[in-house]
């Protein structure tokens, strides 16, 4: 053994031996309190409308590049704004620019994730994709919809459908907040303040390359209430959220997230800024999931494989909170993907490019996390590079149906059979009221890993296929042994592993954790009394226990063993106060010379019960019939009639389908627009 070796081993013989009474550290939350993620109030707001007829303006850009900050820009629902667009730097500190929908009516109000395929009141709009403006990329190089200028921030992007066309095969992201390369090598040019709030992000399966829905390569970002499917790729990861070069904080609330690769992934190649490690990251309140449609040999196979590896991901990040999600389906897929791991909390230092590489302070609570091959796996180090992992909970949990013989790699004596935890060196790993139901051992530990706590946790200890089980590393039996090789700190005494149920294994490899510590060791789930064991795939709340349980209130904290279930489902519907949302808005002046309109119109007759008659003092060249709320009900790009190009254009419209009501219509000429009022009446 060589002298570089025989050190590492002595530190890391003195840093167990240093652990053996100390306390183990609980995870420091995210300080996320400055990530503002509700709609603010925009009372003295300037309102800019962007379409392509009778608007202030037609081209979208122009619109953002000259919006200031306290600035709203309605953007017309159902129109489509092609290109790539950059949000540029703006001076002053005062309000946001607002990029939303002109139909924020029909889409779900603030705080409610959107549903695209969900039905709105409108027929014109039928469905909620229906009432949004659609951003999208024609650049077949793969430039994303939206990307970021140096310093830019205080941007909130609002009900809009973001996506490429259906042309671009090959795209590398579609929202570019901030910037991965070394043209962002310092904080002082990083931007800041960005929410996607309500929008639909999306790939399409025409895609060879779908890379990423939002890059957050940025500081102070929320992405709220948002549908973010469908990217995929062949030869690359590809993710819902990922960010490499932003410094956060960041909140990631109540999203629908959907990638072949990792859902949400922080690290994976080294940070241009010197000594980054994203922090302060708050994901609550997401749908983590991967179709089935995904996953080769499904009955519903699509035919197209994308790699598959994990839900959710970190190579380095700092206080960093998962609560309250539902993490779904997650399969092996080797040798192109990866081993079925739902969660995977592994240091990169990316060849030495990131050696500050950190995936410590880590809370993962009130999670649901089902349908996969194996469940967490933390890694404590790279190959013994970089800094150690340290202070991970993992609390009040629910992990179903992590099966290896139905989602795993089929390699059964191996780590990754349906495993619920494989682990490695890393320090104060707290594992505390969970309820596991996996097809494998509940540990495949293969380094000294100081600190480790194992409390009040409901989890099968029945033999894998591979003929392993309970708490297990490779070399050593369960139980009495595994422990004093992996987690040697752990005594009876001190009661790091109690008040334990482990389901159908032999009480006799646990000796060494009694009088003091008391673990349960039933043959079966029957003898628990869950209130419906049976019936917990379809309904979660089955699996609490009843109240005659012989677990019920025995807890170290005089609860339930294993999950809290009120606490789980309070994780999911709690919710950041916002105040009631106002919205009056400084409406621009008339541009017309001299206080007059570019366009006289005369409608006749008015009130109409079948043909309204429009003269105009010019020729019209384009026209919109809206109703009061704004709803567009006749546009002349999609009008089956002619616009005569003749001195004082003189058309019809056919109102008598329209029903009874007031009406605005807006006039365009080469000079400008004019609005007036008809009513339509039987």
């Amino acid at each position: 053994m060589s002298i570089a070796k025989i050190v590492v081993c002595f530190q890391l013989i003195l840093c167990v031996l240093g652990s053996m009474n100390a306390q183990v550290t609980e995870p420091e939350l995210p300080r996320t309190s400055d990530v503002v993620s509700c709609y603010p109030d925009t009372t003295g707001y300037v309102r800019r409308t962007v379409g392509p007829v009778g608007r202030d303006y037609s081209n979208l850009q122009l619109a953002i590049t000259e919006a200031q900050l306290g600035t709203v820009l309605v953007l017309d629902a159902g129109a489509t704004f092609s290109g790539s667009f950059t949000l540029p730097n703006k001076s002053g500190t005062g309000g946001w620019i607002i990029i939303e929908s002109s139909k924020m009516d029909l889409l779900p109000s603030d705080g409610k994730r959107i549903v695209p395929t969900s039905p709105t009141s409108d027929p014109l709009f039928a469905l909620q994709a229906d009432a949004m403006p659609k951003i999208i990329t024609t650049n077949l190089s793969g430039l994303p919809c939206f990307t970021t200028q140096a310093r830019a921030h205080h941007y909130r992007l609002v009900g809009l459908e973001i996506s490429a066309a259906s042309n671009v095969i090959e795209s590398y992201g579609l929202v570019n907040l901030g910037d991965g390369t070394s043209a962002q090598n310092t904080m002082g040019v990083v931007p800041h303040h960005f929410v996607i709030d309500r929008c639909y992000i999306h790939g399409h399966t025409n895609g060879r390359i779908m890379k990423f829905g939002i890059r957050l390569d940025c500081a102070n970002a929320a992405i709220i209430d948002s549908h973010i499917s469908d990217f995929h790729s062949v030869g690359f990861d590809a993710q819902a959220i990922a960010g490499i070069n932003g410094p956060g904080p960041f909140k990631i609330i109540n999203n629908y997230l959907e990638a072949s690769g990792e859902n949400i992934l922080f690290g994976g190649a080294a940070a241009a800024i010197p000594g980054l490690v994203p922090s302060d990251i708050e994901i609550r309140q997401n749908h983590f999931y991967k179709p089935w449609s995904w996953k080769v040999g499904h009955p519903t196979y699509s035919g197209k494989h994308w790699p598959v590896k994990n839900l959710f991901e970190l190579k380095t990040g700092m206080r960093v909170l998962l609560d309250g999600n539902i993490l779904e389906n997650c399969w092996a897929d080797l040798p192109i993907g990866q081993s079925g791991y739902a969660i995977l909390l592994t240091i990169r230092t990316e060849d030495g490019g990131s050696p500050q590489a950190d995936v410590s302070d880590i809370t993962i609570s009130n999670n649901i996390i089902r349908h996969v091959g194996a469940g967490i796996a933390i890694s404590g180090s790279d190959d013994g590079k970089g800094i150690r992992s340290k202070r991970i909970k993992i609390f009040n949990n629910l992990f179903e149906d992590v099966n290896g013989p139905a989602y795993g790699d089929q390699n059964t004596a191996g780590p990754n059979d349906g495993t619920f935890l494989k682990i490695g060196q890393p320090q104060d790993v707290i594992v505390d009221h969970n309820t596991i139901f996996q097809t494998g051992a509940i540990t495949w530990a293969y380094q000294i890993s100081p600190g480790f706590t194992f409390t009040n946790n409901v989890t099968n200890s029945l033999r894998s296929s591979g003929g392993y089980q309970g708490v297990y590393g490779p070399g050593y039996a369960q139980g009495n042994t595994t422990i004093a090789h992996f987690f040697p700190d752990i005594t009876d005494q001190n009661q790091r592993f109690t008040k334990n149920v482990l389901i159908g294994t032999d009480s006799t490899k646990y000796s060494m954790f009694t009088p003091t510590s008391k673990n349960f060791f039933p043959k079966t789930a029957n003898a628990i009394r869950f209130v419906d064991f049976a019936k917990g795939a379809s309904d979660y709340h089955n699996y609490a226990l009843q109240t005659q349980s012989p677990f019920h209130n025995i807890a170290t904290d005089g609860n339930d063993v294993g999950v809290n279930f009120s606490r789980l489902d309070s994780a999911f519907t709690q919710r950041e106060s916002c105040a009631p949302i106002t919205s009056s808005y400084a409406e621009p002046q008339d541009t017309a010379p001299s206080g007059k309109y570019f366009v006289t119109i005369e409608l006749y007759p008015n009130p109409v019960s079948d043909y309204l008659t429009v003269t105009a003092s010019e020729t019209v060249l384009s026209f919109v019939v809206s109703d009061l709320q704004g709803r567009i009900i006749l546009n002349s790009n999609k009008w089956q009639g002619a616009l005569p190009a003749a001195p004082n254009g003189r058309f019809e419209i056919d109102a008598q389908t329209f029903p009874v009501g007031v009406y605005v219509i807006a006039l365009v000429s080469q000079r400008g627009v004019n609005r007036t009022f008809f009513v339509v009446s039987r």
